[in-house]
């Protein structure tokens, strides 16, 4: 089906350079994806290792300006290692946040 919107799914690699960018205009945005992890944890998530794992590096990454840069590269990757963790973002909500 042409109309299908799955067919034109934005490319995963610009999806990420887009939130890499908005927080490098933008870090305390990452007090964002912070609140859905703790939300979707509190509400007693099955699968809780990615949400912590994505928790660990963004509290990194507000406490070191190393960590940060570490953070937005690991966005940007464009390699299959990155994308089991990317598959649980808790970016939802960030894309409205103005530069």
């Amino acid at each position: 089906m042409p109309n299908d919107f799955h067919l034109y799914r934005q490319d995963r690699r610009l999806h990420w350079g887009q939130i890499a960018a908005r927080l490098r205009a933008q870090p305390e945005a990452l007090a964002i994806p912070l609140a859905n992890i703790e939300r979707w944890l509190a509400r007693g998530r099955l699968q809780p290792a990615p949400l912590l794992e994505w928790q660990r590096r963004i509290l990194l990454a507000q406490a070191s300006r190393a960590e940060f840069n570490k953070l937005l590269s690991y966005l940007e990757a464009d390699n299959d290692d990155a994308e089991p963790l990317k598959s649980c973002s808790p970016f939802v909500g960030f894309e409205g946040v103005q530069s």
